[in-house]
């Protein structure tokens, strides 16, 4: 499935007027506030991983961090590009807890 770009370019630019109307511009409150945010948010989708609101909740405080510190959603995918390279290029181990580390730096 595709995402559909203008819908979502439309709502990148709705979401930036909300926020920064309502929690003030990047200029005025910086990245960290949808930060410390986002970590009571990840608690909560950890407790409820079927609810997409959740999903939703996380998701829009990254993109709102991101935006505060001067990231465009192009600079997050480009980012993100970059980052899964080098991810493919570590070599990667089941931890006790399920969860998967990398091994190396690159």
């Amino acid at each position: 499935m595709l995402t559909d770009l203008n819908k979502f370019n439309e709502f990148i630019k709705e979401r930036d007027e909300f926020s920064f109307k309502t929690f003030g511009t990047p200029n005025e409150r910086g990245c960290e506030c949808p930060l410390l945010h986002l970590q009571d948010e990840i608690k909560e989708l950890l407790e409820n991983p079927n609810d997409p609101m959740e999903w939703a909740d996380c998701f829009l405080l990254l993109i709102d961090a991101a935006r505060r510190k001067g990231y465009s959603i192009d600079d997050l995918l480009d980012f993100s590009i970059k980052k899964l390279e080098i991810n493919k290029n570590r070599t990667w181990k089941k931890q006790p807890n399920g969860v998967f580390k990398h091994t190396n730096k690159e």
